[in-house]
């Protein structure tokens, strides 16, 4: 078996190297291994090599918010694995509520809907008593918010949630948002895990649609 990975990979190393043809390096996988079929080897060898590179500079960019999300939900799920010895229930994302933060400039809004977009509950920084009048820009204030939310989605007796982060912000503050939720929901002690699925909605343009005309004043 070892006689025959070494035939086969020193032709390959060889034809990528020296830049040789295809047809030369079948030719050469034939004369190397007598009553073999080279071909099946060859996809076996060359499978992870095709594999590399496969998305464009523009793809990976498009697909860099997505990847942060599944960073997020990496994070929710094995602190979940770790304070339970059995694996949490899965639940059905398409009956789920959905859990909307807005992240802006001036304020951060946090909405809870059904499937369906029919509102049940919904906060903004200036709903709460601690929050008026003072600056509602800062982190405190959108986990404020997401954390009082996630106190009154408990009391609906909401089950799972799909979240949905929407702000040209920070990737931390994003974050800190949706622990801040799941920290209400849970009044801190972690015992389940709400949260089934998040996602960010945030819309960038690509230079594709004209802006209005300003308006002269």
């Amino acid at each position: 078996m070892a006689a025959n990975y070494r035939a086969i990979t020193a032709p390959l190393f060889r034809t990528f190297s020296h830049t040789r043809s295809i047809s030369g390096f079948i030719s050469s996988l034939k004369n190397s291994l007598p009553g073999t079929t080279p071909l099946n080897n060859l996809k076996c060898l060359t499978s992870s090599r095709c594999l590399i590179h496969t998305t464009s500079p523009t793809e990976a960019d498009n697909f860099g918010t997505s990847a942060s999300m599944a960073f997020v939900q990496e994070i929710i799920d094995s602190e979940g694995k770790n304070n339970h010895d059995f694996p949490q229930r899965q639940y059905n994302t398409e009956m789920s509520d959905i859990v909307h933060i807005k992240l802006i400039k001036n304020n951060t809004f946090v909405t809870i809907t059904d499937s369906k977009g029919n509102k049940k509950v919904g906060a903004s920084s200036g709903c709460l008593e601690e929050m008026k009048g003072g600056p509602k820009v800062s982190r405190y204030a959108a986990e404020a918010t997401a954390e009082h939310v996630g106190r009154v989605a408990r009391n609906l007796g909401l089950k799972s949630v799909v979240m949905r982060v929407n702000g040209f912000t920070h990737f931390k503050k994003k974050k800190q948002a949706i622990l801040s939720w799941r920290e209400g929901f849970t009044f801190g002690r972690g015992d389940k895990n709400p949260i089934a699925y998040i996602e960010d909605t945030t819309r960038r343009p690509h230079n594709g649609c004209r802006l209005p005309k300003k308006r002269r004043v």
